[in-house]
Protein backbone atom coordinates (compact mmCIF):
# COMPACT_ATOMS: atom_id res chain seq x y z
CA UNK A 1 0.00 0.00 0.00
CA UNK A 2 2.88 2.34 0.67
CA UNK A 3 4.34 1.98 -2.33
CA UNK A 4 0.99 1.82 -4.44
CA UNK A 5 0.42 4.95 -2.79
CA UNK A 6 3.85 6.53 -3.62
CA UNK A 7 3.40 5.99 -7.50
CA UNK A 8 -0.21 7.05 -7.45
CA UNK A 9 0.77 10.35 -6.13
CA UNK A 10 3.70 10.56 -8.38
CA UNK A 11 1.40 9.47 -11.54
CA UNK A 12 -1.20 12.88 -10.14
CA UNK A 13 -3.87 9.96 -9.61
CA UNK A 14 -4.43 11.47 -6.14
CA UNK A 15 -6.70 14.57 -5.96
CA UNK A 16 -6.17 17.29 -4.05
CA UNK A 17 -3.16 18.74 -4.68
CA UNK A 18 -2.91 22.60 -6.82
CA UNK A 19 0.77 22.15 -8.13
CA UNK A 20 2.06 25.59 -8.98
CA UNK A 21 2.64 26.61 -12.50
CA UNK A 22 5.89 28.03 -13.24
CA UNK A 23 5.79 28.31 -16.86
CA UNK A 24 3.15 27.58 -19.18
CA UNK A 25 3.67 26.72 -23.18
CA UNK A 26 7.09 28.60 -23.68
CA UNK A 27 9.45 28.70 -26.16
CA UNK A 28 12.74 28.88 -24.61
CA UNK A 29 14.50 29.09 -27.85
CA UNK A 30 13.35 30.08 -31.60
CA UNK A 31 14.57 25.71 -32.32
CA UNK A 32 12.95 23.91 -29.40
CA UNK A 33 9.47 22.57 -28.71
CA UNK A 34 6.96 24.35 -26.01
CA UNK A 35 7.64 23.77 -22.57
CA UNK A 36 5.67 23.41 -19.54
CA UNK A 37 7.07 23.18 -15.92
CA UNK A 38 5.05 22.77 -13.00
CA UNK A 39 6.03 22.34 -8.71
CA UNK A 40 4.24 19.35 -8.57
CA UNK A 41 4.17 18.72 -4.88
CA UNK A 42 2.30 15.36 -5.22
CA UNK A 43 5.00 13.90 -6.98
CA UNK A 44 7.28 15.85 -4.49
CA UNK A 45 5.79 13.89 -1.43
CA UNK A 46 6.12 9.97 -3.60
CA UNK A 47 9.89 11.14 -3.46
CA UNK A 48 9.77 11.80 0.14
CA UNK A 49 7.70 8.32 0.35
CA UNK A 50 10.03 6.49 -1.44
CA UNK A 51 13.18 7.90 0.21
CA UNK A 52 11.82 7.00 3.75
CA UNK A 53 11.46 3.58 2.50
CA UNK A 54 14.50 3.06 0.78
CA UNK A 55 16.18 4.34 3.83
CA UNK A 56 14.86 2.40 6.54
CA UNK A 57 15.81 -0.54 5.06
CA UNK A 58 19.17 0.33 4.12
CA UNK A 59 20.87 -1.69 6.58
CA UNK A 60 20.14 -4.71 4.61
CA UNK A 61 21.72 -3.31 1.27
CA UNK A 62 25.46 -3.65 3.44
CA UNK A 63 25.32 -7.21 2.07
CA UNK A 64 24.99 -6.25 -1.12
CA UNK A 65 26.85 -3.48 -1.54
CA UNK A 66 29.57 -5.79 -1.10
CA UNK A 67 29.13 -7.02 -4.66
CA UNK A 68 30.89 -4.13 -6.43
CA UNK A 69 33.66 -3.51 -3.74
CA UNK A 70 34.40 0.39 -2.86
CA UNK A 71 34.16 2.98 -4.70
CA UNK A 72 35.54 6.49 -3.72
CA UNK A 73 34.01 10.65 -4.38
CA UNK A 74 36.49 10.82 -7.46
CA UNK A 75 35.69 7.28 -9.04
CA UNK A 76 31.89 7.94 -8.50
CA UNK A 77 32.60 11.39 -10.02
CA UNK A 78 33.96 10.16 -13.10
CA UNK A 79 30.51 8.02 -13.87
CA UNK A 80 28.74 11.08 -13.30
CA UNK A 81 31.09 12.75 -15.27
CA UNK A 82 31.41 10.39 -18.28
CA UNK A 83 27.19 9.43 -17.95
CA UNK A 84 26.67 13.50 -18.29
CA UNK A 85 28.91 13.51 -21.76
CA UNK A 86 27.32 10.53 -23.06
CA UNK A 87 23.92 11.39 -22.69
CA UNK A 88 24.37 14.68 -24.05
CA UNK A 89 26.31 13.69 -27.29
CA UNK A 90 23.57 10.91 -27.59
CA UNK A 91 21.11 13.78 -27.91
CA UNK A 92 23.20 15.58 -30.26
CA UNK A 93 24.01 13.00 -32.41
CA UNK A 94 20.37 11.88 -32.57
CA UNK A 95 18.99 15.20 -33.75
CA UNK A 96 17.15 15.92 -30.71
CA UNK A 97 18.84 18.88 -29.24
CA UNK A 98 21.47 21.41 -30.43
CA UNK A 99 23.95 23.15 -28.66
CA UNK A 100 22.32 26.29 -27.72
CA UNK A 101 23.86 28.05 -24.67
CA UNK A 102 21.57 30.24 -22.76
CA UNK A 103 20.09 31.01 -19.33
CA UNK A 104 16.33 31.20 -18.80
CA UNK A 105 14.43 33.95 -16.29
CA UNK A 106 12.97 31.05 -14.52
CA UNK A 107 16.54 29.07 -13.78
CA UNK A 108 16.45 29.22 -10.24
CA UNK A 109 12.88 27.85 -10.04
CA UNK A 110 13.95 25.27 -12.73
CA UNK A 111 17.20 23.92 -11.05
CA UNK A 112 15.12 23.72 -7.46
CA UNK A 113 12.51 22.27 -8.75
CA UNK A 114 14.18 19.83 -11.17
CA UNK A 115 16.11 18.26 -8.16
CA UNK A 116 13.58 18.05 -5.38
CA UNK A 117 10.05 17.34 -7.43
CA UNK A 118 11.79 15.22 -10.29
CA UNK A 119 15.14 13.76 -9.53
CA UNK A 120 14.33 12.81 -5.89
CA UNK A 121 11.19 11.25 -6.99
CA UNK A 122 12.08 9.31 -10.03
CA UNK A 123 15.42 8.06 -8.58
CA UNK A 124 14.01 6.93 -5.45
CA UNK A 125 11.75 5.11 -7.22
CA UNK A 126 14.21 3.53 -9.75
CA UNK A 127 16.78 2.82 -8.75
CA UNK A 128 16.04 2.93 -4.57
CA UNK A 129 13.06 1.15 -5.29
CA UNK A 130 12.85 -1.11 -8.08
CA UNK A 131 17.05 -1.35 -8.41
CA UNK A 132 17.30 -2.44 -5.67
CA UNK A 133 14.48 -5.03 -6.10
CA UNK A 134 15.66 -6.51 -8.57
CA UNK A 135 19.58 -6.38 -6.86
CA UNK A 136 17.74 -8.89 -4.48
CA UNK A 137 16.11 -11.04 -7.10
CA UNK A 138 19.19 -12.06 -8.97
CA UNK A 139 21.72 -13.22 -6.37
CA UNK A 140 24.28 -14.59 -8.68
CA UNK A 141 26.99 -11.84 -8.57
CA UNK A 142 27.94 -12.10 -11.61
CA UNK A 143 24.55 -11.72 -13.01
CA UNK A 144 24.33 -8.47 -10.37
CA UNK A 145 24.54 -5.94 -13.83
CA UNK A 146 21.97 -7.12 -14.74
CA UNK A 147 20.02 -5.29 -12.02
CA UNK A 148 20.75 -1.63 -13.15
CA UNK A 149 20.87 -2.37 -16.82
CA UNK A 150 17.01 -3.69 -16.61
CA UNK A 151 16.24 -0.94 -14.69
CA UNK A 152 17.54 1.46 -17.29
CA UNK A 153 15.37 -0.38 -19.83
CA UNK A 154 12.24 -0.01 -18.03
CA UNK A 155 12.98 3.77 -16.96
CA UNK A 156 13.55 4.58 -20.96
CA UNK A 157 10.02 2.87 -21.50
CA UNK A 158 8.84 5.90 -19.41
CA UNK A 159 10.10 8.28 -22.23
CA UNK A 160 8.27 6.42 -24.52
CA UNK A 161 6.15 10.24 -25.28
CA UNK A 162 9.39 11.96 -26.46
CA UNK A 163 9.70 9.05 -29.38
CA UNK A 164 12.23 6.60 -30.02
CA UNK A 165 15.77 8.45 -29.63
CA UNK A 166 14.57 9.70 -26.84
CA UNK A 167 13.93 6.53 -25.20
CA UNK A 168 17.63 5.69 -26.20
CA UNK A 169 18.66 8.37 -24.88
CA UNK A 170 17.02 7.83 -21.33
CA UNK A 171 18.73 4.44 -21.57
CA UNK A 172 22.00 5.61 -21.82
CA UNK A 173 21.54 7.90 -19.29
CA UNK A 174 19.43 5.64 -17.03
CA UNK A 175 22.51 2.87 -17.89
CA UNK A 176 24.86 5.54 -15.85
CA UNK A 177 22.39 6.03 -12.82
CA UNK A 178 21.66 2.77 -12.45
CA UNK A 179 25.48 1.99 -12.78
CA UNK A 180 26.64 4.68 -10.09
CA UNK A 181 24.32 3.16 -7.50
CA UNK A 182 25.12 -0.19 -8.14
CA UNK A 183 28.60 0.96 -7.38
CA UNK A 184 28.09 3.19 -4.35
CA UNK A 185 24.44 1.65 -3.05
CA UNK A 186 24.45 5.55 -2.51
CA UNK A 187 20.97 7.23 -3.31
CA UNK A 188 22.23 10.92 -3.42
CA UNK A 189 24.88 9.99 -6.17
CA UNK A 190 22.37 8.64 -8.48
CA UNK A 191 20.22 12.06 -7.63
CA UNK A 192 23.09 14.30 -8.04
CA UNK A 193 24.33 12.34 -11.61
CA UNK A 194 20.45 12.53 -13.04
CA UNK A 195 20.19 16.30 -11.98
CA UNK A 196 23.82 17.06 -13.51
CA UNK A 197 22.42 15.33 -17.13
CA UNK A 198 19.47 17.79 -16.73
CA UNK A 199 21.03 21.04 -15.57
CA UNK A 200 23.63 20.57 -18.27
CA UNK A 201 20.62 19.80 -20.97
CA UNK A 202 18.89 23.06 -19.93
CA UNK A 203 21.83 25.52 -19.87
CA UNK A 204 23.43 24.01 -22.91
CA UNK A 205 21.39 22.61 -25.15
CA UNK A 206 17.77 22.84 -26.72
CA UNK A 207 15.42 22.47 -24.16
CA UNK A 208 13.59 20.17 -23.90
CA UNK A 209 14.30 19.58 -27.87
CA UNK A 210 14.48 20.54 -31.19
CA UNK A 211 11.33 21.64 -33.12
CA UNK A 212 10.88 19.52 -36.04
CA UNK A 213 8.08 20.74 -37.51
Amino acid sequence: MFIVSSLALALHWVPGFNNLPIVINERITSDAITFTLYANFDKAMAGLFLCAYFYSNKKTLKADSNKAGPLNVKQASLIIITTVLAALTAALMLGLVSFNPKVPGFWLAFIAINLLFTCVAEEALFRGLLQTKLSKIITPTRLAILAPVITAGIFALAHFAGGINYVLVSFIAGLGYGYVFYKTQRLEWAILCHWLVNVCHFFLFTYPMLNKI
